[in-house]
């Protein structure tokens, strides 16, 4: 059932709920692009299941915006974008993580998370 209410959720929120408000792009030394989104959650009540798992989808909407789509013809992109996901994943991984903890410590101060890739 928890599976269930997580793909409900997760559908939903990154269909609906993900707000950008700001995207942002620069060249890196080694020359890659590095994108970020940042992803908010002013309206959650982010020490509730419900809460980080609307969380959840709005961040996995932002790894999609972040890394956008690739050709599957060519091996470079692929590699390219699955690099640009598993940033994109471990960084908002990151973030949640402390997130919930300043939550749950009552220490929240902001009201987004950036969400980064390449």
């Amino acid at each position: 059932m928890k599976n269930s209410i997580l793909s409900k959720g997760l559908c939903a929120a990154a269909a609906i709920a993900v707000t950008v408000t700001g995207f942002s792009a620069s060249a890196s030394a080694q020359g890659r692009i590095t994108k970020s989104v940042e992803v908010s959650y002013a309206d959650l009540d982010l020490t509730s299941a419900n809460g980080q798992e609307t969380l959840d989808g709005r961040i996995k909407g932002a790894v999609r915006k972040v890394c956008g789509s690739y050709n599957s013809k060519s091996l470079r992109d692929m590699a390219d974008h699955s690099g640009c996901v598993k940033e994109a994943k471990m960084s908002a991984k990151r973030a949640k993580v402390s997130l919930i903890a300043r939550a749950e410590a009552g220490t929240l101060g902001s009201s987004t998370v950036t969400i980064g890739g390449r």
